[in-house]
């Protein structure tokens, strides 16, 4: 994958702390895994939003029916495993 040259500026302990501790890994991995996990926590972070959001806006119908149908998945589940 192509990459791309930036610049960054952040504090000297910030860095002598990730240079000890990068294992033989350059600047850039470290950078670049710290940005992917970055990225990854986001879009948890950002599907649990949308998901609380979604539940949030159930009626009180469509709550018993997400209910009963969790029930029965549970069931279904535990049968399974018998």
């Amino acid at each position: 994958m192509p990459k791309t040259k930036i610049s960054v500026t952040v504090e000297e302990s910030l860095i002598r702390e990730c240079d000890r501790q990068a294992r033989g890994a350059s600047r850039s991995e470290v950078v670049g895994r710290a940005l992917s996990g970055w990225l990854r926590d986001r879009r948890r972070r950002t599907l649990e939003e949308e998901t609380e959001k979604y539940y949030r806006s159930l009626s009180d119908e469509e709550r018993r029916e997400d209910a009963s149908w969790a029930d029965q998945a549970g069931s279904s589940l535990g049968e399974a495993w018998k």
